[in-house]
């Protein structure tokens, strides 16, 4: 048999089923909302200054273009710029990148090739790599007319974009504009990610507190209803609470006493039937003991009358088997002398173990245990007793008791018939028995009484030969 877990009261207040959904439940909305408001926010900012720096190029380029008499472009027409043609247009370019914005400036014909450039370093009359990109664009304008081309980083590292103007049918103005503030704005991507790392954070923390306030009335619950399936009625709901758990808890206080009523109506009623039954017994058995005394003086055979009382013993010990499985003393424990537990088993079974030639071993490694003392003798005296109807004589009955740290055993076992495997299973039911004269409720006292004590007891065969029955309880520090 699979022994069982005596930590169920623990385990079922530690799970955190509830607390992890709403934990995880707003960790996620808090995410979704934060990456949705970070990316809406950084999109909308860096569209509103992109709109921005190519508004202002395109206004560089026109104002750059107005300055530009058109005669010096039918000279470019012409052929290759001559020195005037170049100090004119370098003279114009300087004065629009004094504070170095625009950072250069130049102009190129339809077919890309840089005719006259604000760096006089540049190799002018080649192909310029960022015409190309934009090339598409370029020749898509009309006459007068301007766009800006999407930010780039440049070589220093930077952030710059173009904005191309077309002064003619064959020639076109190209602006290199600064987007330094793009960086910035680039920025905001890492300030938003740490502020949803943030965001996320408290809301880990928050949630975790909201669920905490809520699993904690809830636990609270969960004990008072364990007290009440224990059949603790004097337990008190718990306090504090509020709302919805106020209504829950009010039910469950009113369940404990409609229960407690019937509980009690119940052992009221079996009390009555019992005393009806034992009083008509009890004359029975006192008239029978008269007259098997008459019988007696006159020599005559009692053994009918000694059936009668035989049977009568037999209705009594089931009376009262059945009134201790029903209406089990509530557990009051305290630390138990084993020693002296043992020697007083002893003596219980000492004319049987004499009769029958049995001998009763005791291996106490941990001498005291916490339990009630009444109901440990009463589970001890059943299992002594199911044992030495189980040996032969010359029988040997073996009590052993062991501890570590957290947990204790008492162990019964015996060299008779064992249990079979068909009824292993069955020998806790109530009025489940193999002997003829037994009532089949000592080992389900003897399980009832265990629980009581928020213990556990389980069976199992011996390899050679009979079986052995053990306590598991829990230290009480």
């Amino acid at each position: 048999m699979k022994t069982q877990n005596y930590h169920t009261t623990s385990t079922i207040l530690e799970k955190s089923y509830y607390k992890t959904r709403i934990i995880f439940t707003f960790s996620v909305v808090t995410i979704i909302l934060v990456v949705a408001i970070s990316f809406t926010s950084y999109n909308f900012i860096r569209d509103l200054y992109l709109d921005e720096i190519s508004s202002h190029v395109k206004t560089s380029t026109q104002i750059i273009s107005n300055q530009i008499d058109e005669s010096y472009l039918d000279i470019l027409s012409i052929g290759s710029p001559t020195k005037l043609t170049q100090a004119y247009f370098q003279n114009i370019f300087r004065r629009n990148t004094v504070n170095k914005t625009p950072s250069e400036i130049f102009i190129f014909d339809k077919n890309f090739i840089v005719l006259v450039h604000s760096d006089v370093t540049v190799i002018e009359n080649r192909n310029n790599p960022n015409l190309i990109i934009n090339k598409k664009d370029i020749e898509e304008l009309s006459v007068k007319q301007s766009f800006a081309s999407i930010p780039f980083k440049g070589d220093d590292g930077n952030w710059y974009l173009w904005g191309f103007y077309r002064l003619d049918e064959n020639f076109f103005l190209a602006v290199k504009e600064s987007a330094d503030k793009l960086q910035k704005v680039e920025e905001f991507a890492n300030i938003f990610f740490y502020f949803g790392l943030i965001a996320t954070l408290i809301t880990i923390i928050v949630s975790w507190l909201i669920a905490k306030s809520i699993i904690k009335p809830v636990n609270k619950l969960i004990k008072f209803s364990n007290e009440i399936g224990k059949g603790n009625f004097n337990v008190r709901p718990p306090e504090n609470m509020k709302g919805e758990i106020e209504l829950l808890s009010t039910a469950m206080e009113k369940m404990k006493n409609d229960l407690f009523e019937n509980q009690k109506e119940r052992e009221n009623m079996l009390a009555q039937i019992a005393h009806e039954i034992r009083n008509p017994l009890g004359g029975i058995e006192l008239f029978a003991n008269l007259v098997k005394e008459d019988l007696k003086t006159e020599n005559k055979s009692t053994e009918n009358l000694d059936k009668i009382l035989k049977e009568i013993n037999g209705l009594k010990t089931l009376i009262t088997a059945y009134l201790n499985y029903s209406k089990p003393k509530i557990a009051t424990q305290e630390l138990i002398n084993l020693r002296d537990l043992m020697i007083d088993i002893t003596n219980v079974f000492k004319p049987d173990l004499d009769k029958k030639k049995v001998r009763i071993d005791y291996d106490l490694k941990s001498a005291k245990v916490w339990f009630d003392p009444e109901h440990l003798r009463q589970i001890l005296i059943n299992l002594v007793s199911n044992s030495l109807n189980s040996v032969s004589e010359d029988g040997l009955i073996t009590i052993t008791s062991n501890a570590n740290h957290t947990n204790w055993s008492i162990s019964v076992s015996d060299n008779g018939q064992g249990v079979s495997e068909e009824n292993i299973d069955l020998i806790y039911d109530p009025f489940f028995t193999t002997k003829k004269e037994g009532t089949g409720l000592g080992l389900s006292i003897c399980k009832k009484l265990v629980k009581e004590n928020n213990a556990v007891i389980e069976v199992v065969n011996n390899k050679d030969r009979g079986c052995t029955f053990t306590i598991l309880g829990v230290d009480k520090k």
